[in-house]
């Protein structure tokens, strides 16, 4: 078998494996979707609201009580091994407990931060959107009243 009869079969042999289902160029599903998800995109900007609310409110009270209780108590172990090599690993363990501390509640300011600013951009394109359609339903009949009598 010369070269190109090989790759002809072979050609032909991965066609006959695809999975149709995968293809681009087939009708959309009936419910507008590939998969059990929603045909409509959607946002709920209250629970975004809420959601940014106890991300820079409660759980940052919440991580900054049980690092401040964690400190104590390393604190206190380290006291009491003073002069052993284990207060100095206590140390180490206490600095880095602290720069992890510091970095989770950057990470949970960043987080309420980004929620409350994404929810103020879907807020603004909605009204941007209604802005747009605006002028359309005013012209518009109200609703049953026919358009042309």
């Amino acid at each position: 078998m010369g070269f190109d009869e090989e790759w002809a079969q072979l050609r032909t042999e991965a066609a006959a494996r695809q999975n149709p289902a995968m293809r681009l160029n087939q009708l959309a599903a009936p419910d507008g979707g590939g998969g059990g998800g929603s045909a409509d995109f959607g946002t709920d900007e209250s629970k975004k609201k809420l959601a940014s609310g106890k991300l820079g409110g409660e759980v940052k009270t919440q991580t900054e009580t049980a690092a401040k209780k964690a400190d104590e108590e390393t604190t206190a172990a380290i006291a009491a091994f003073s002069g052993w090599d284990t207060a100095a690993g206590l140390k180490t363990v206490e600095s880095t407990w602290d720069n992890q501390v510091k970095n989770l509640l950057s990470r949970l300011g960043t987080e309420s931060h980004n929620l409350a600013v994404t929810r103020q951009l879907f807020l603004r394109q909605d009204y941007e959107m209604y802005g747009q359609f605006r002028p359309l339903m005013e012209s518009a009949p109200a609703p049953g009243v026919e358009a042309y009598r």
